[in-house]
């Protein structure tokens, strides 16, 4: 069984044809979730992904959707795109679009709505998942992380509080 791949390029890896790669692209997508911070959402993102046009037929389309994905996380996140997504041959010949049997109204929506980094690689569709929400503030902690923190704190209290118990008892003792 496989994990889902958290980056573009574990996407790329564990594709063997176009099918694969359309379920491992949404299990990205789905992992995407859990990121909540820049430096993660650059990790899925930086590392270029091997070509499938040469591993698969229509891998030029994974391709292209590839560093699409990475070009519009990465403005999305406030990132700098990784220079692999700017390549030529991410770049589709013909235009792309979700199903060939569209209506002419379903295409004109894909041409006007389909994000800045799927038009510039031909890629046209009317919707883009990217579950991503940056939080404000610090990453989030492991659990252990924080159960060693808090046990900490609590040591720290504990410690303090029998001091000034101590010192209590002798003023006491003195009056």
């Amino acid at each position: 069984m496989n994990q889902r791949p958290s980056t573009l390029k574990a996407v790329a890896e564990q594709s063997e044809s176009l099918a694969d790669f359309g379920r491992h692209l949404r299990d990205w997508l789905h992992e995407l979730r859990l990121v909540s911070s820049r430096p993660l959402a650059a990790v899925a993102v930086v590392e270029e992904p091997p070509r499938l046009s040469r591993k698969f037929a229509q891998g030029e389309v994974a391709d292209a959707w590839l560093a699409a994905y990475a070009e519009h996380l990465a403005v999305k996140a406030g990132i700098q795109p990784p220079n692999w997504v700017f390549a030529p041959s991410r770049i589709l010949a013909e235009p792309s679009f979700n199903d060939k049997n569209e209506s002419p109204r379903l295409r004109a929506l894909a041409l006007t709505h389909a994000p800045l980094a799927f038009k510039r690689r031909n890629i046209y569709t009317p919707s883009i998942d990217l579950p991503l929400s940056l939080r404000a503030g610090r990453p989030r902690k492991p659990a252990d992380e924080k159960r060693r923190a808090n046990a900490e704190r609590q040591r720290q209290f504990r410690e303090k509080r029998t001091t000034e118990l101590k010192e209590l008892r002798q003023l006491s003792q003195k009056g």
